[in-house]
């Protein structure tokens, strides 16, 4: 699952990061919980809250179906949290992503396309659209193996039902 064609399908390139897989959400029991499709992106973060998410730095490998990608997340200064998707040898594949902490508010894109943090705790981040209807919601969850699941929910449209996709990413070194 690539955050960038995934989780980023908003307009956000979400890196979502070798045996990962994707898996339907009943295969994964209690360990990841279900996302909050209503819930509204908070006002109320402050660069301790950023800080929190520190264990998901580092350089990580999924899969997207069949098809492994490979990111590397960075906090930068506990008010940003850079994302760049990779090539298989650790290059950069395009430009990377930046969620920011402006106002109270903790996101990456713009207008329509634009998702916003909801919750960030200890283990987890869920980011919603910004703007209610327009787009997905994913959050990334720490596991307790040195793993995080990054699990996607897009809503149902009109020509579509409600699904949700989920990968595994694991710890990785480019070759």
């Amino acid at each position: 699952m690539h955050v960038r064609n995934c989780a980023f399908l908003v307009g956000i390139s979400i890196a979502l990061v070798i045996s990962g897989c994707s898996r339907d959400t009943g295969e994964l029991g209690n360990s990841t919980p279900p996302l909050v499709a209503q819930a509204t992106p908070s006002k109320q973060f402050t660069s301790a809250d950023v800080a929190k998410l520190k264990w998901i730095e580092g350089s990580w490998r999924g899969l997207d179906g069949d098809k492994p990608f490979y990111e590397r997340y960075r906090i930068e200064n506990d008010t940003a949290m850079v994302v760049e998707t990779l090539k298989e040898d650790g290059s950069l594949d395009g430009e990377s992503d930046r969620f920011e902490l402006k106002n109270g508010e903790f996101g990456s894109g713009e207008g329509d396309r634009r998702s916003a943090a909801s919750e960030i705790t200890a283990d987890y981040i869920q980011f919603v659209p910004a703007v209610f209807g327009k787009g997905n919601s994913f959050r990334f969850h720490r596991q307790t193996d040195g793993t995080w699941h990054a699990l996607l929910e897009w809503p149902a449209s009109a020509d579509k039902p409600a699904r949700q996709k989920i990968s595994v990413m694991q710890p990785w070194q480019p070759k």
